[in-house]
């Protein structure tokens, strides 16, 4: 049974406004929806449509959706706080097969914002790869004149500062050649840069890329649909589309090595750090 909700936080003075929901069948975790920080617009929506995990044993591999078919409790939406910093918090908690799975996200008072999941349990006794998929379908104060950057390890000014360059097209990348990435507003440069998380391990051939950045298609938002076990799929969007000054979708991977023999209970956590630029 699907379950929604609205967040309007704190609720003296809202910084945070926001919808959320969850599905069953093709879904995509909780849905965040129409979200503003200080009155202005930073997501049309932002999701996970699929966590894929490879074995190197040999089994699977699989493709995993959360949704509400496979959620333990409700939605818990409440209060943190931590180093001085106020946050609200909206998580699910999923069990599939042997898995256990929890998709929390932190909206820190600040305007940072920490999606982050957490996974434990063995499906199999050998060492595997979760790859989290978190699609973020900007909308820097509207969904028209965004632009995408990379900031390069090696690189000159392209007029954003040293190492930032634009995206003109689309494209995907890994952290060998980028460190972390932006997406802004050209008219104000107010938008989120998106740093590597803490706990995001290095890319493989299962799935080379870190993140992509494709042209908004409302055909494209395939919700859980998109991917199999066997491909994420994202490559098939790259069409070597304009996306400078345009409504843009970035997707960010998070590669989470689960190394085993180790404790079967072992929680691991990966996801990026989005910082707020400008607000």
């Amino acid at each position: 049974m699907s379950a929604s909700g609205a967040v309007n936080w704190p609720p003296e003075a809202p910084v945070w406004n926001f919808r959320w929901e969850i599905l069953d069948g093709d879904s995509e975790a909780i849905v965040f929806r129409d979200v503003l920080f200080r009155g202005k617009k930073v997501f049309h929506k932002a999701s996970v449509p699929m966590i894929r995990v490879h074995y190197d044993s040999g089994n699977g591999p699989y493709k995993d959706q959360l949704s509400s078919g496979n959620m333990v409790g409700p939605v818990k939406v409440y209060e943190h706080n931590q180093s001085g910093f106020r946050h609200v918090v909206v998580e699910s908690y999923h069990r599939i097969g042997r898995y256990h799975l929890v998709d929390r996200w932190f909206f820190r008072s600040d305007g940072l914002i920490l999606p982050q999941m957490h996974s434990a349990g063995l499906q199999h006794p050998s060492t595997h790869q979760h790859h989290v998929y978190w699609r973020f379908d900007f909308d820097i104060e509207g969904a028209a004149n965004n632009l995408a950057l990379a900031h390069m390890n090696v690189g000159g000014d392209w007029g954003y500062g040293p190492g930032w360059m634009p995206l003109p097209q689309e494209t995907w990348q890994v952290t060998v050649s980028a460190s972390n990435w932006a997406v802004l507003n050209k008219g104000t440069n107010r938008g989120y840069m998106i740093d590597r998380g803490p706990n995001d391990e290095p890319n493989d051939a299962f799935e080379p890329a870190d993140m992509y950045v494709v042209a908004y298609h409302g055909a494209e938002d395939l919700k859980g649909r998109l991917g199999t076990a066997y491909a994420a799929q994202i490559f098939s969007h790259i069409n070597n589309e304009n996306i400078d000054g345009q409504d843009l979708v970035f997707w960010y991977v998070s590669h989470l090595h689960h190394h085993h023999p180790g404790p079967e209970f072992e929680w691991h956590a990966v996801g990026p750090l989005l910082w707020p630029l400008g607000y």
